[in-house]
């Protein structure tokens, strides 16, 4: 009990400490670094000014940038298919800052390790940037060239004032309060489920279903618990990885199969409502497109990691 505490202190603080530098160094303008090669990007894929313009507001605020589409698209500048495949490219810069470095990577690298927490960030970059590119290369294809001409914007360069370290602080005291608890209860949790044996049941039932993936039955548990936030799962693939149970290769494919609860769960809690408030009826269809891209991209990173590692 006395290792547990010690435990939890210590990825409590490292957890609340690496939340806080991400999301300090969020505000200090570094994604502008990605405007150039974003804009490069949405113009070889020959698209509209209207869609060039909103993707690039996407590199620095999602929200801005879909909203800035959507009046588009009901004012009829923007066709269903341009918009689809402007929301597809988006996919990496709205991954990069907002679901992943400001969130998600900190707590993986700390409950993780910074090897196999380094690792899955980086394949969740990959399966983002598969979506953007399959949407380039689809509009690069399939789409007229634009003749307008589109210059890429100058980037602004990294600015630190007091001002953005105190943004930066305060925007991450409402994500540390909904997952510090999460955190701390599902190491709790799985601590008592492997004291009292219960981990050993769940591995007897579901073994038989994850072996196809090359995974052991006690997986089960992080993959279930993805569902309710991705930090219960990242801290249950630490729980059981502490414990010897799983290998950094079980661990990797766990933390990627289960990132699809993770994205599941986005999409019907936040995303659905987002595009249909944005876009109306069309909304329903571009959360469907935009749900099985990210689902195929997810696929196929975990068979990458099954072929190479």
């Amino acid at each position: 009990m006395d290792y547990l505490i010690g435990y939890l202190i210590r990825a409590v603080a490292m957890v609340t400490i690496g939340v806080i530098v991400a999301n300090i160094i969020m505000e200090t303008n570094v994604l502008s670094i990605l405007a150039r090669p974003m804009a490069s990007m949405v113009r070889a894929s020959h698209l509209s000014q209207g869609c060039f313009m909103a993707a690039l507001a996407c590199v620095v605020d999602s929200t801005a940038g879909k909203s800035a589409l959507s009046e588009l698209y009901r004012r009829g500048e923007v066709s269903d298919s341009e918009t689809i495949v402007t929301l597809l490219m988006s996919t990496f810069p709205v991954v990069l800052g907002e679901s992943l470095f400001r969130v998600q990577a900190p707590v993986a690298i700390v409950l993780l390790g910074p090897a196999l927490g380094g690792l899955y960030v980086m394949l969740n970059l990959f399966s983002s940037f598969l979506q953007s590119i399959a949407a380039l290369l689809y509009s690069r294809l399939m789409m007229p060239c634009s003749s307008i001409p589109m210059e890429a914007p100058r980037s602004k360069g990294i600015v630190v004032t007091r001002d953005m370290l105190r943004r930066g602080f305060k925007r991450s005291l409402p994500i540390l309060r909904r997952m510090l608890p999460i955190v701390f209860g599902t190491m709790i949790l799985m601590d008592q489920l492997m004291r009292h044996g219960l981990m050993d049941l769940m591995a007897a039932l579901f073994g038989p279903l994850l072996r196809t993936l090359g995974l052991p039955g006690e997986c089960i548990a992080p993959l279930a618990m993805q569902f309710v936030h991705f930090s219960a799962g990242y801290a249950s693939v630490a729980a059981l990885l502490d414990q010897g149970s799983i290998t950094q290769k079980q661990a990797l494919v766990t933390l990627v199969v289960g990132s699809m609860g993770v994205i599941t769960m986005i999409y019907l809690r936040y995303s659905l409502s987002m595009y249909l408030s944005l876009f109306g009826r069309f909304g329903a269809r571009l959360t469907l497109i935009t749900y099985i891209a990210s689902m195929i991209a997810k696929v196929a990173t975990i068979m990458l990691v099954l072929a190479i590692l």
